[in-house]
């Protein structure tokens, strides 16, 4: 039955790295947990009464979204030298901008039908914001920062002629130049996400010869780096917690001590990373592999799901006790666009999450499958 809904041999058996699904997994199951978390914070007694609830949330923002980014940098090279410019850019326009538009401009559609149910008030305008605003979208700032820094790390590469070192530091002089916009309180659009963010693709390109590498691979994953990056890791959330509770604010590192929130950051992408190498060489808790394979889908229709069964349980049901609805939430926004997915793809209409048919649906044809 999973393997019906989910494609789960298929994913397993695929070689593919993974790691990288691991990877995917943990952070798209933190990215789902925050959402719900705000969503609730009005409901009952409010996420916010539960110390514990207040702590994760905190701890785990702190580099779930550069994660991301690390992943997709390490990437660059490989898909770039295959592909070249033209290609590289089209297949994100295929991957990630059109799938910012259809599930953007559906969840914006649904906001304007179902105004007076949901915690965010829409207007027309806010179909062209998910280009030039996309922060006043929920979750959809991320793919148009993805699309936007890829693009533009690609047309540097190929124009510049510069190496990932120098990247590197075109990466450093961007995420300065976003401290000095957060600093003074500049609105500039799509743009601030760019220029933030650009170094975490940055690092990821350059650490990709490192982290594939055969020795990296034999090593990383050891249970003794763990341990040695745990201690490095809990220190560093320690700090973000500390930050974020004593200014009332999760995002007062990001936008106040941006400095100190790149090496929070890398610190947690490094340590995330370790825990993936960990998880594959042991072969356990594959059902995040599954999940990191569709973490694209979940992430374009969490909040919908979240915000229907939200909606549901407490308009409808009048139910408001805050720790089962999370889990509710959560394991919801999770499972349906997992499942949506999956069955969109066997009802041929695969297109409605992207332009390019994904490659694990092409081999099963190639080889007489039916899908």
């Amino acid at each position: 039955m999973l393997n019906f809904l989910f494609n789960k041999d298929v994913i397993l058996k695929e070689s593919r790295y993974p790691w990288i699904d691991y990877a995917r997994g943990i952070c798209i199951i933190l990215v789902v947990y925050r959402h719900v978390y705000e969503a609730l914070e009005i409901v009952g007694e409010g996420t916010d009464s539960f110390l514990l609830l207040r702590v994760l949330n905190a701890a785990l923002f702190s580099f779930r979204m550069p994660l991301f980014f690390v992943v997709s940098g390490l990437f660059f090279a490989a898909s770039f030298l295959r592909k070249g410019l033209g290609e590289y850019i089209n297949n994100r326009v295929q991957t990630i901008l059109y799938p910012l538009l259809v599930w953007g401009g559906i969840q914006v559609t649904l906001q304007l039908v179902f105004a007076g149910s949901v915690n965010v008030q829409r207007e027309p305008i806010d179909y062209l914001n998910l280009l030039i605003e996309p922060r006043r979208i929920e979750q959809f700032w991320y793919l148009n920062a993805l699309f936007s820094v890829g693009c533009l790390y690609a047309l540097v590469h190929y124009y510049c002629k510069v190496s990932n070192k120098t990247q590197l530091i075109i990466g450093l002089v961007l995420y300065a130049a976003a401290a000095i916009v957060y600093h003074y309180g500049w609105n500039i659009g799509f743009l601030i996400d760019v220029l933030f963010y650009y170094i975490f693709f940055a690092v990821g390109d350059y650490f990709s010869k490192f982290i594939f590498a055969e020795k990296t691979v034999q090593n990383i994953g050891k249970g003794k780096t763990i341990l040695l990056l745990l201690p490095l890791f809990v220190a560093a959330q320690a700090v973000f917690v500390y930050q974020s509770f004593s200014t009332g604010d999760d995002y007062y590192v990001h936008h106040k001590n941006s400095f100190l929130y790149l090496v929070i950051a890398l610190v947690g992408c490094l340590f995330i990373i370790a825990l993936s190498f960990f998880l594959e060489r042991k072969n356990i808790l594959r059902f995040l592999r599954v999940v990191g394979y569709h973490s694209l889908y979940i992430y374009v229709m969490h909040l919908m799901i979240a915000a229907g069964t939200r909606v549901f349980f407490v308009k409808v049901l009048g139910y408001e006790e805050v720790i089962p609805l999370m889990l509710i939430c959560i394991t919801l926004g999770i499972v349906i666009p997992m499942i949506a997915y999956n069955f969109a793809a066997k009802m041929g209409m695969w297109w409605l999450f992207s332009l390019k048919k994904d490659p694990l649906r092409r081999k099963k044809v190639n080889n007489g499958t039916k899908t």
